[in-house]
């Protein structure tokens, strides 16, 4: 494998992942592991890396990293920076290393004031989408344990909302009683109906949920269309 130009890591609560770039963007090798920031204390991020990555790395190497990586708990604090602002501007954080050789910069995540939210890596996937769509304005969509609904405009985040619907359907589906009733596998038809439900009537999405509950023990539902 030839040298790579730079490595970009996405280091998040529970895993991390690292690619060994090209100075024209191809990925010349990927890695990854489960040690994510919350398994790490800021002195165990470096030999994590070099764990992961060490094979890349053979003279002066940079290293851009996003994610939980730069969360007060993770390898250095990287300051949030406040909406509205570019999805990834200049003000990275430098990482200390022992290893000479490396230069790790890790890329702020981005706050709101008002109502209160933050989001660390996000923001890079946002980048990545707005370099490849010039101009666009609107709202994007990440989906995930924390999904971020994002409103972007002139090139810059303007407010953003996490809802906790990964979150939510863990904890309902695992330690309530609908736990009985949840099986595995898809139901498009079911998952168009509690979307039309919960738009519909959002007031009664507790109940709602409840009557799944109901509905298989009285007409049979099955566990597929039930988790959908």
């Amino acid at each position: 494998m030839q040298k790579p130009d730079w490595i970009a890591v996405d280091w998040g609560t529970s895993n991390m992942r690292a690619w060994a770039m090209s100075a024209s963007g191809t990925v010349l090798a990927e890695g990854a592991t489960d040690k994510g920031m919350g398994r790490l204390t800021p002195a165990e991020f470096e030999p994590t890396l070099i764990e992961v990555a060490g094979s890349w790395i053979d003279g002066p190497t940079t290293v851009i990293a996003c994610g939980m990586v730069g969360a007060k708990q993770g390898w250095t604090e990287a300051p949030y920076t406040a909406v509205p602002c570019a999805a990834m501007g200049s003000n990275f954080v430098t990482a200390p290393t022992q290893n000479p050789d490396l230069s790790v910069h890790i890329i702020p995540g981005v706050s709101q004031a008002s109502p209160a939210d933050v989001m660390r890596g996000e923001e890079t996937q946002i980048a990545g989408f707005l370099a490849l769509n010039p101009g666009w304005d609107g709202v994007i969509c990440l989906p995930g344990t924390h999904t971020k609904w994002v409103h972007v405009s002139a090139d810059e985040i303007v407010s953003f909302q996490t809802v906790m619907t990964g979150d939510l359907f863990a904890a309902i589906s695992g330690y309530t009683v609908l736990k009985h009733s949840i099986g595995d596998g898809w139901d498009t038809a079911g998952f168009a109906q509690g979307m039309d439900d919960a738009i519909s009537r959002p007031e009664k999405l507790a109940a709602r949920l409840f009557s799944l509950r109901a509905e298989a023990l009285l007409n049979n539902l099955c566990g597929t269309a039930a988790r959908s």
